[in-house]
């Protein structure tokens, strides 16, 4: 994996090499194998300069006449093509140039396609099949994409710049557009290496972020800088800018295949995507839970390997429940080599400036750390590639909400209703775990955007209300959530809830908290997270099963559990997940929470500024003394307290 940067004086002045090698050095962590550096003139497309991070010295040979106004940076993380796959990388005759940060699983095909049409290609890597698929099929070229990307293209003769994101988001892009410069990186921090860039936080982001605990693309919390939503390109050119989507709706939901069609088909899909994204030049291992998702990759991995699997498990310690006893268990049965890591209060206190600096958006994960640790045991093993379960959930509905949206119709509907409306106010004051806590509160829901956003929300109108100061309120577009939620739904196919949330949650929640805290924390170890079962052609798939093979009863899973038992066993299949499960809320009453009230409290600090402390106080108590669980309001404020110092208050600066 890699990491890109890039910007375009539009503006009619030459590019500053310095702030291009400054950019590339900000995601230095991304790509420790190798970094390169290209400068063009967007008026003639003969001239161009290319340097490197190891020879920064070869920038001051550039021509400061004003006409190098385009730049692109690059960190290698070497996995595919180890000798001839450095970027930025070019075509034969240098009109078109790349950098890219990602992996192309199908490759292999698509170039034996490329040189049927005439194409010549002089190294082994999945870069230059991007480079010759653009130049065969322009802004279509990445719906010809099975794998994991984001990527950007400098077409010296059109003069336009192309910038691409996977189908479900696996990589990020950001991007910027401020005073007539462009600005693209894989992370936010690099756009931030021109101190000019406005460090202006966006109140609008700032409420979906509270609502929904992550910042939904394409916002971020810094005004002016933005995401790339996943399955889109942005086409830059010195008239503008124009976004289009290349990834279509899936097929419809196939509601006459039997059972065990879906399972055998799904079988095959499963295993023929875990064997192409073992592709790579350098060790491969596995990020293992005790859960059915992660021990099927082990065990097709284990299948299809030539040595042993390099598996990591991390737990948390003043937990009574860990993965680390029966993760060991999986990997003695498919023969891996074991490594397991006791994450402490010690360790994740330490951890969070450094962690917010990596992550760059705050999130209510509180597990979202523990990759960072598990990401770092393989580099100290020399392994550069983790596979991991992450997207299955999604796909075949196995968190809770999905139960309870799958169950939810005859509260909603009309059946039982004066138990409908006596629920939530009976239980309003009693000890539920929070995410029963939101699904109560969603059960008086009138609609389906209106019981999704409470479903996805972490907090109520009131608590919005307590915490946030006024003259912040004011400022809020407080009905942007439930657009944003409405929105997304109007994209969803026909189908019942649970369908169309499996479906609106693979397009949001999932690339924009889960796969972006992966990635980010992989990458701050310089190592590459795959995931299978976002494999397109496995998505392809799952998207088509019908909702009432996906939960069952009180069984979530129930098809992808039924396919896998085959490869894992049925105690695997039927055991309870476990998942990263921290101690933060432990923590948050002790050691962690010693040092919130010590953050928040301080007179510069973001809850001062838009919050009011004293009811993130009472927060605390009620959560210290277990009257209510607050823990994802209270973990996402701590990092948004984080987040405020390093990108706000120190600007981004390193």
């Amino acid at each position: 994996m890699c990491g890109i940067c890039g910007l375009w004086r539009q503006d009619g002045e030459p590019l500053d090499a310095a702030l291009l090698l400054n950019m590339n050095r900000r995601i230095a962590h991304r790509g420790p194998d190798g970094s390169g550096c290209i400068v063009f003139d967007s008026r003639n497309p003969a001239r161009c300069y290319q340097f490197d991070e190891c020879h920064p010295q070869g920038h001051a040979g550039l021509d400061h006449d004003g006409r190098y106004d385009v730049g692109l940076g690059h960190r290698r993380l070497s996995i595919i093509d180890l000798s001839t796959g450095d970027q930025p990388m070019s075509n034969e005759d240098g009109s078109v140039w790349i950098v890219y940060n990602g992996e192309l699983y199908n490759y292999r095909e698509l170039r034996q396609e490329l040189q049927a049409r005439g194409h010549c290609f002089h190294s082994t890597s999945d870069t230059e099949v991007i480079v010759h698929a653009y130049e065969e099929y322009g802004a279509e070229c990445p719906k010809y994409f099975n794998g994991i990307f984001a990527f950007a293209i400098w077409d010296s003769r059109k003069a336009n710049l192309f910038l691409a994101r996977d189908h479900f988001g696996v990589k990020p892009l950001y991007y910027c557009l401020y005073e007539n410069r462009f600005y693209f990186a894989s992370e936010l921090k690099a756009i931030l290496a021109d101190p000019s860039v406005p460090r202006e936080l966006d109140l609008d982001a700032l409420n979906l972020c509270l609502t929904l605990r992550y910042t939904p693309s394409p916002w971020t919390l810094i005004k002016g800088i933005q995401k790339l939503p996943p399955g889109c390109s942005l086409m830059v050119t010195p008239d503008g800018m124009q976004q289009q989507r290349f990834w279509r709706d899936p097929a419809p939901i196939d509601r006459d295949r039997t059972e065990d069609a879906w399972i055998e088909t799904l079988r095959v899909s499963v295993e023929e995507a875990v064997v192409r994204q073992m592709v790579s030049d350098v060790p491969i291992g596995i990020s293992l839970s005790s859960g059915v998702d992660s021990t099927t990759l082990l065990a097709l991995m284990s299948k299809h390997a030539a040595s042993p699997v390099h598996a990591f498990t991390v737990g948390f310690a003043d937990r009574e429940t860990s993965e680390i006893a029966p993760a060991r268990e999986m990997a003695a049965k498919f023969g891996a080599q074991f490594y397991e890591q006791m994450i402490t209060a010690s360790d994740y206190t330490d951890f969070m400036t450094r962690y917010m600096w990596h992550l760059e958006e705050p999130i209510g994960n509180e597990s979202a750390a523990a990759y960072y640790f598990v990401a770092d045991m393989a580099r100290q093993q020399g392994v550069k590639v983790l596979l991991n379960g992450q997207g299955a959930d999604e796909a075949f509905a196995g968190y809770s909400r999905y139960l309870g949206v799958a169950h939810s119709d005859w509260l909603r509907l009309g059946a039982l209703p004066p138990f409908r409306q006596l629920l939530p106010r009976f239980l309003a004051g009693t000890t539920l775990g929070e995410q029963y806590q939101r699904f109560v509160f969603s059960c008086r829901a009138s609609s389906d955007d209106e019981q999704f956003l409470r479903v996805y929300s972490i907090w109520t109108d009131e608590t919005r209300r307590e915490l946030v100061r006024p003259s912040v309120l004011d400022q809020i577009d407080n009905d942007l959530p439930i657009r944003y939620v409405r929105e997304q739904l109007a994209h969803a196919p026909a189908g019942t809830p649970l369908e169309r949330m499996t479906y609106v949650d693979a397009r949001t929640s999932l690339p924009d908290n889960l796969l972006l805290c992966e990635d980010k924390m992989a990458m701050a170890a310089g190592v590459e997270a795959r995931v299978p079962f976002l494999d397109r052609e496995v998505m392809r798939l799952a998207e088509q099963i019908p909702g009432k093979l996906k939960v069952r009863g009180r069984r979530d899973k129930y098809i992808h559990r039924k396919a896998c038992a085959p490869w894992v066993g049925k105690a695997v299949t039927t055991r309870p997940q476990i998942g990263f499960d921290n101690a933060v809320q432990i923590w948050l009453q002790t050691q962690l929470g010693a040092h919130m009230r010590q953050v928040i409290t301080s007179p510069d600090s973001f809850t001062s500024a838009y919050l009011n402390p004293d009811a993130v106080l009472h927060l605390m108590q009620e959560h210290a003394e277990r009257r209510r669980d607050h823990q994802r309001i209270l973990f996402l404020l701590l990092s948004l307290e984080s987040w405020h110092q390093v990108f706000i208050t120190d600007g981004g600066a390193k």
